[in-house]
């Protein structure tokens, strides 16, 4: 026991908390950008104080914290969140409410928790630091007199009474708006100062010359005992500032400290109280006892010079907040007669139903000019949506393991359901139109999440498409009924991981695709599926049928893959010759024969036996001029670079890769059907409790060499794929079944 407290005691951190003020104003000067930092700035800081990734993307929100959770795939809301954060400092004022809308389970109140974590993170750094002050009023001990109206003898040999011990102090008013320090400073001699220490930074004077610290003043309260104490002094300042004591502020949400929410509850966000009738305080100079004085308080109050987060904030009466629209423009909010300033982030979250009841209300008009509304969709990536649920998964490991694909199946269904099919109204390109109006759901949600261009289109189509997915991504962004809007939520699918561990030891694709045939029969517990389907759109049923196929592609790739199979042909060589052949046919030149020395005619029978090879389904001469064109294009992006076909051509080995895979189908099937017997015998064996059995086709063993193959192959797909043996097995028996 005695070990941490040695520690604790010997911590600096509780010394570097309390300073008084003439200690401040020298940290103030070492450092006047980082002292006059307003809450957007604090906040802007704080954001780039956790740096960004590889991808560009700020790692704030996806930090993994126990108490906030990390939000994946919402860079569209965040970067609107900073930008908001850019405009107040431009302006001076946090003079918009940000008001986060959509689906619930969208992530919105995630966001504000990766905020408010971060601040909390940041606050306890040392660049992060934030100061306010208390007044300290020491005993008599330490004043010769009175501190009231009567004559009055400074001590020469005490500066401050910060450092005094409880013993020697009768009273302390502390700040509940956490007054910044450096407001204590008369506002002339302020703004002064100000403009000398920033005098060679003029950017950061322009946004601290907009804000409350260089025009602003003390709250009322603080104002008031100073003023008093001025007085008393007769108009000695540094008399009136020995009795400031500096405390640094850590931002708490748990201790409501500069990081507060407000849930949607019908109550006063703030209000006041009278103190000077304190009993407490009744050891208060006489200057002081005769003011009346009033502590504030309620959630507005001790969320200033941090973040206030109002919860489901259209869930309340209006009445409840109409106090926003003067706040918004002023930054001030008036108390029961007292106009207090405000230097807090203004942020809340709504759904679209309440927003839609919203822009019902009259007031509505007045409301939209103080509050900047921002889109939280369900995400469209499933890629991203797939980081949700990994720490969940991995969590329940011990009891229920996913095969690969498992949770990707999920998350495809998930996001299929919140897409739109495209409108060729929305495109002037009518190529363009043509080709997207005939996306089904999976093929526009692998565009979306990987740039996965469909297999069906031609060359032409997939490079005008390749240009255009952005135009897809946002075709819907700006319409009512946005893509993301509606959709399986993610805290349905958190239920969904849940229902399938507590069912299944192993969950594959498979038992994927079952349960989601059971979950489609639930309308009324899914608003999704009561929608009017167009096409494969809007069409559950449609959506397993497309995922059940795409899996069985995909297992079967990787089936293929881990037979052991070798395809000879070098594809390096084999490509150079088919464009080196093309490339002369084209021109209308001869080859040079690299045994004989000789020129000659170009191979046109090979030419189509590889454009056969690879199954050519468009005009050939398209297909050659437009190889030969991206030959170029390589070489004059990359004019030192070697030219390596396999890398500026990966498609044209994939499609030989297919072509060798077709030849070999008959092996592929005879293997196929030895691993069901496999997989029988073994089984068989288990259930009797006997002693192993090699096992039997026919009434026959299988081959040495058959079992080699077939362990290898479960062997390869464990070690490449990350299969478990038994979820191996277990699909291979299904995509037999299914394929073969």
């Amino acid at each position: 026991m005695t070990d941490w407290l040695e520690d604790a005691n010997s911590s600096k951190d509780y010394q570097s908390e309390i300073l008084s003020f003439s200690t401040y104003f020298e940290k103030f000067q070492n450092n006047p950008e980082k002292e006059l930092r307003s809450s957007c700035k604090y906040l802007l800081d704080m954001i780039n104080y956790f740096g960004k990734d590889d991808n560009d993307l700020y790692n704030l929100f996806t930090l993994q914290q126990p108490d906030s959770p990390a939000v994946f795939g919402q860079q569209i809301p965040e970067k609107s969140i900073i930008e908001n954060l850019i405009n107040f400092l431009e302006e001076g004022i946090n003079n918009k409410f940000i008001l986060l809308v959509g689906p619930n389970g969208s992530s919105k109140s995630s966001i504000v928790k990766k905020i408010m974590k971060g601040a909390e993170i940041y606050s306890e750094s040392e660049p992060g630091s934030l100061y306010s002050f208390s007044w300290i009023f020491p005993i008599e001990n330490y004043v010769k007199g009175s501190l009231g109206l009567a004559n009055y003898v400074p001590q020469d040999n005490l500066t401050t009474f910060a450092h005094l011990d409880d013993k020697d102090i009768s009273a302390i008013i502390g700040s509940e708006l956490k007054d910044h320090p450096i407001l204590l400073i008369p506002k002339i001699s302020r703004q002064k100062i100000i403009n000398e220490v920033l005098s060679n930074n003029p950017q950061v004077l322009k946004y601290v010359q907009k804000s409350y610290l260089y025009r602003g003043d003390l709250s009322k309260k603080n104002k008031m005992i100073y003023d008093a104490l001025l007085k008393n002094f007769k108009g000695n300042h540094q008399e009136v500032l020995k009795y400031i004591r500096v405390e640094r502020i850590k931002i708490s949400k748990r201790y409501s400290t500069s990081a507060v929410t407000i849930e949607p509850q019908i109550h006063l966000d703030a209000r006041m109280q009278q103190i000077s009738m304190d009993k407490r305080l009744a050891s208060l100079p006489p200057s002081l006892q005769c003011l009346n004085l009033f502590s504030l308080q309620g959630e507005i109050v001790m969320a200033n010079r941090g973040i206030l987060e109002y919860s489901d904030l259209l869930k309340r009466p209006l009445d409840t907040y109409k106090y926003l629209l003067m706040t918004m423009e002023t930054g001030t909010i008036n108390i029961q007669g007292i106009l207090t300033e405000l230097d807090t982030f203004f942020i809340g979250t709504s759904n679209e139903i309440h927003l839609a009841a919203f822009k019902q209300h009259p007031d509505f008009n007045s409301f939209k000019g103080r509050f900047n509304f921002i889109k939280v969709p369900y995400l469209l990536n499933h890629l991203e949506e797939e980081k949700i649920y990994k720490e969940q998964v991995e969590g329940l490991k011990d009891k229920s393991v996913f095969e690969p694909h498992s949770l990707e199946t999920l998350c495809l269904f998930s996001t299929m359901s919140r897409l739109r099919v495209c409108q060729s109204k929305n495109y002037s390109n009518k190529k363009l139109s043509n080709i997207v109006t005939g996306f089904n759901p999976l093929e526009k949600c692998l565009l979306l999440s990987k740039n996965i261009l469909p297999e069906k289109l031609d060359i032409e189509s997939k490079q005008i498409l390749r240009h255009s997915i952005d135009e897809v991504r946002n075709e819907f962004k700006t319409e009512n009924l946005y893509e993301g809007k509606f959709g399986l939520s993610p805290r349905d699918l958190k239920n969904i991981i849940y229902q399938l561990s507590s069912t299944y030891k192993r969950v594959t694709f498979i038992e994927i695709i079952d349960f989601l045939g059971k979950l489609i029969l639930q309308k009324n517990d899914y608003d999704f599926l009561n929608m009017t389907p167009q096409g494969d759109f809007h069409n559950p049923v449609r959506f397993i049928s497309l995922l059940k196929n795409h899996n069985l592609n995909i297992f079967d790739f990787e089936l293929r893959e881990s037979l052991g199979l070798v395809d000879n042909r070098s594809y390096e060589d084999y490509i150079k010759k088919y464009i080196e052949n093309i490339n002369a046919f084209i021109k209308g030149e001869k080859l040079k024969n690299k045994i004989t020395g000789k020129f000659e005619e170009c191979d046109v029978y090979f030419i189509k036996e590889f454009e056969s090879s690879i199954t050519l389904e468009e005009e050939a001469e398209k297909f050659r001029a437009h190889l030969i064109s991206k030959l170029g294009a390589f070489a004059l992006d990359n004019p030192k670079k070697e030219i390596k076909y396999s890398e500026v051509f990966p498609n044209l080995i994939q499609k030989l890769q297919e072509s060798f895979r077709k030849e070999q189908k008959n092996l592929i099937q005879d293997i196929s059907k030895n691993l069901v017997f496999y997989e029988a015998q073994i089984d068989a064996a288990q259930d009797s409790h006997t002693e192993k059995k090699r096992p039997s086709k026919n009434g026959q063993n299988l081959s040495q060499k058959e079992i080699s193959q077939i362990t290898a192959i479960i062997s390869n797909l464990q070690k490449k794929f990350q299969y478990t043996r038994e979820g191996a097995i277990s699909i291979l028996k299904y995509v037999i079944k299914e394929r073969y």
